[in-house]
């Protein structure tokens, strides 16, 4: 009888024991339990703020990308650059709509951000996109001045150039007739073609002959003392003007150690530090349309290099320049 109640005593205790470390287990790991349920939950939300096509939409192939240049940068971009990927998403590529979004990328930009929330969407709206929301892209213009986050050239997210001519909506259909020279010098200083075609879309709207309102010239809008060697003079010259204002910007990647936002701001004569009030000084003086587009980087990264008309969409949220008289 003794040892049938040692048995029973040493079987109990060894239920305790189970019993004991099972709890132990919660207890040294409260969030294990809600941890798988957590991530489930964060994956949910992101996916109910992309909208799936609709039946109705046509659906395109998405043919954004993330450009890798074939030239090497400056070793000092490289090495200053943060360590990022682009986040993967699920491609919803349609053709524009009426409600203003349009859909395309299947990529976001993902670096390490100096100012906050990047805001980066698949669908296009006035003031976000797959480069990033416009105010993350203008931080510090509304207070202390633009300090934007350090993005690198072969971070953004852009369209093929190429593959964007053949969309029937692109706006680029002005601009067909350089693509030979945008793929010539976006090889030789190693930008993505479409950021070339985008200079040009955002500058005069493909048109050679513009001139600006501060006597800019041709496509690229290239400043007078660009244009000293333009041959005959001519600044307007096609493959002088193409190349020389890729040239600059590259000029300006190479200053801003690979800054691509820094540099793209700089091609409109934004600079680090410029305010508000600073951008839009010239409004009240004889030349209202010298004001920095406070507009611009979102038009450009999240319109143009998009395959998307910044422009006729009105892409944007200041639209400083609008209250300008026309011609």
């Amino acid at each position: 009888m003794r040892s049938l109640s040692f048995a029973f005593t040493l079987l109990f205790a060894a239920i305790a024991v189970i019993a004991s470390n099972s709890h132990d287990f919660g207890a040294k790991n409260p969030h294990a339990r809600h941890a798988v349920h957590a991530r489930r939950s964060a994956v949910s939300r992101r996916c109910k703020n992309r909208p799936s096509p609709s039946s109705t939409s046509a659906v395109a192939n998405d043919n954004a990308v993330q450009f890798s240049s074939s030239t090497s940068s400056s070793s000092s971009a490289t090495t200053s650059s943060p360590t990022s990927s682009s986040a993967s998403a699920q491609s919803s590529a349609s053709t524009n709509n009426s409600s203003g979004i349009w859909n395309g990328a299947s990529s976001l930009l993902s670096v390490v951000s100096s100012c906050g929330d990047i805001g980066a969407t698949l669908d296009i709206t006035s003031q976000s996109g797959p480069n990033g929301n416009i105010y993350w892209m203008n931080c510090g213009v509304s207070d202390s001045g633009w300090n934007p986050t350090y993005v690198n050239i072969n971070q953004i997210i852009v369209k093929d150039f190429a593959t964007a001519l053949q969309d029937s909506n692109t706006p680029f259909s002005a601009c067909s007739s350089y693509t030979d020279k945008f793929y010539e010098y976006g090889q030789q200083f190693g930008i993505p073609p479409i950021v070339i075609a985008s200079f040009a879309m955002q500058e005069s709207s493909c048109d050679p002959t513009t001139v600006g309102g501060a006597g800019e010239q041709g496509l690229m809008q290239l400043t007078s003392d660009k244009c000293t060697s333009a041959p005959n003079g001519d600044c307007q010259d096609i493959d002088y003007n193409i190349k020389t204002g890729t040239q600059y910007f590259k000029s300006l990647l190479d200053d801003n150690n690979g800054d691509v936002l820094l540099s793209i701001g700089s091609y409109n004569g934004w600079f680090k530090g410029m305010t508000y009030a600073d951008a839009t000084a010239a409004a009240s003086t004889g030349c209202c349309r010298c004001q920095n587009n406070l507009d611009y980087l979102h038009q450009f990264l999240n319109g143009w290099c998009q395959n998307v008309n910044a422009y006729s969409d009105n892409l944007g949220m200041y639209h400083n320049l609008d209250a300008c008289p026309s011609g």
